[in-house]
């Protein structure tokens, strides 16, 4: 497992003052999920094939594409002849994944599988880059990627201070760079339900003071 810890550095209001916030990409064998939304790819419904990047703007806000604009759906470690791709159905983009959201995120878990190989001074490997409202603020290069059944999935970005995204682009820079990505999870800010919590509540305060 490795890590890498980036700051940011933002200034509160029209003074001199700084705070310091953080984004955390680490790379694991352990699984972790969010509770905000998930997406496997094997929710009933979801096609298979070539599908639009916007499948999935309605039911989970996120647009997903592939570095050439063909997005794939589909069994593809059966189909692939057995890559270690895990169970069921996982999202291919060739040249790498964008996953742009309409919301600001906080947290973020995913697997991801990648053709590139380990870094080396002739290429290979892979980058993930956090980007909030078309800026970037966070990356993590030198990934080895999974692949193969060998190699650890597993990825997880945290923020801190009040930092957040609203976009991931995760690239592969070896040829051919075949990306996977599978059991995404994530948090958005405002959590899920919790606008829908704060008008139910906003209701039995007028009823109450009348």
């Amino acid at each position: 497992m490795f890590s890498k810890q980036l700051l940011a550095l933002g200034m509160v209001g029209a003074a001199a003052t700084s705070s310091f916030a953080a984004f955390n990409i680490t790379q694991s064998s352990t699984a972790t999920t969010y509770s905000g939304f998930t997406l496997n790819f094997d929710e009933p419904g979801t096609p298979t094939g070539v599908v639009p990047a916007n499948t999935w703007e309605v039911s989970h806000g996120v647009n997903i594409g592939a570095g050439d604009g063909i997005s794939f759906v589909d069994d593809n470690d059966a189909t692939q002849g057995g890559w270690g791709l895990g169970d069921g159905n996982s999202f291919f983009g060739n040249f790498g994944v964008f996953m742009t959201f309409d919301y600001d995120v906080t947290e973020l878990a995913f697997e991801m599988w990648d053709s590139s190989g380990p870094p080396s001074p002739f290429g290979g490997g892979a980058g993930i880059f956090l980007l909030n409202d078309g800026v970037e603020v966070a990356n993590l290069f030198g990934i080895n990627p999974a692949f193969g059944g060998i190699g650890d999935s597993w990825f997880n970005v945290t923020t801190s201070g009040g930092m957040v995204f609203d976009e991931i682009r995760i690239l592969g820079f070896g040829l051919p760079a075949f990306t996977f990505v599978d059991n995404l999870s994530w948090n958005a800010v405002p959590a899920p339900g919790s606008a829908g919590l704060f008008g139910i509540a906003a209701l039995v305060g007028l009823r109450r003071r009348r």
